[in-house]
């Protein structure tokens, strides 16, 4: 699957990451944001494809917030290497 520049960005900070009412936890946005800056809408369209695409499973975790994980169709040279420093 090819993903643009900002899909790669996104489906690295999504990796056992909380999501509240479709948005990131506040603390790792703002550690986010230093490196790319992005939309809500933007998130949620991406968590959306990367879902479709079998790339994340999600775990509801109650109270409008889910968790994301990657699966198996992820692998390292689909994500970008800066973020993955960035840690949730």
């Amino acid at each position: 699957m090819e993903l643009t520049l900002k899909e790669t960005k996104f489906l690295t900070i999504l990796n056992e990451t909380r999501i509240a009412d479709g948005k990131l936890m506040e603390g790792y946005s703002r550690k986010v944001k230093e490196v790319f800056t992005y939309t809500n809408p933007e998130l949620n369209a991406a968590i959306k494809k990367f879902k479709g695409n079998g790339l994340l499973s999600e775990l509801d975790l109650g109270a409008n917030e889910v968790m994301y994980f990657f699966t198996d169709k992820v692998s390292k040279d689909m994500l970008d290497k800066e973020l993955v420093k960035v840690k949730n």
